[in-house]
């Protein structure tokens, strides 16, 4: 989903660059450090990039600006907490970038659509979720995992074809009979993604994952 730097005008890379500084120093300063000082959670921080990484590189593409692949942005979320998340999405872009052909110009941009627009929506949802919602270890699963991995890649497709609709890349007849048709078997594969490997994480490491809580889940179920 990352767009090509030579499709964009430079007032869209530099003005969604100097949003995503913003969101970036946001998270530098809230971020609760002391849950990934300690070597265990480091060490199941940095593996989880590594993770990452391999998931982005493996990608496909209808044609320039329409590349896509699965992002595992929610998991990351959720085992996390959003600003970690962030800074994990930055490393993992900069090394697609530095082996990729979107150029350096378009990091902000492309940061804004598969980091922060899935980051976001997976912990507002979150938030939504745990005081509107019964406390289970299946919504947790099934709704907080898998249906927010699916609805984040939803909204990341959204707003990269958005962008390029309104910088006059590709018209909407080329969005909706390529690219759109992609996002509901993205939608499914993002999902059960993120639903399986968050599902692993709390039945054999529930405290690896920062934002399930034993006595909200677990506990008197």
């Amino acid at each position: 989903m990352d767009i090509p730097a030579d499709l964009l005008p430079g007032s869209y890379l530099w003005s969604t660059a100097a949003i995503y500084v913003l969101f970036l120093l946001v998270a530098v300063l809230t971020a609760p450090w002391s849950k990934i000082i300690d070597n265990e959670a480091s060490h199941v921080y940095f593996g989880a990039i590594i993770l990452l990484i391999v998931l982005w590189i493996m990608r496909g593409g209808i044609q320039r600006g329409f590349d896509y692949h699965l992002l595992g942005v929610t998991f990351l979320c959720l085992m996390f907490e959003w600003q970690f998340a962030l800074f994990a999405v930055t490393i993992v872009l900069a090394i697609t970038t530095w082996q990729g052909p979107a150029g350096w110009q378009a990091f902000g941009i492309n940061a804004l659509i598969m980091a922060v627009v899935p980051v976001l929506f997976t912990r507002v949802f979150l938030y939504v979720c745990q005081r509107k919602l019964p406390h289970n270890f299946f919504i947790y699963v099934f709704v907080n995992a898998f249906l927010a991995g699916a609805l984040s890649i939803l909204l990341a497709g959204l707003a990269s074809a958005f962008i390029q609709h309104q910088a006059g890349v590709h018209p909407v007849d080329s969005i909706s009979n390529n690219f759109l048709l992609i996002l509901p078997m993205l939608m499914f594969g993002e999902g059960f993604l993120n639903g399986a490997l968050i599902s692993l994480a709390v039945a054999f490491k529930p405290r690896w994952v920062a934002t399930f809580h034993d006595h909200w889940y677990l506990q008197g179920k």
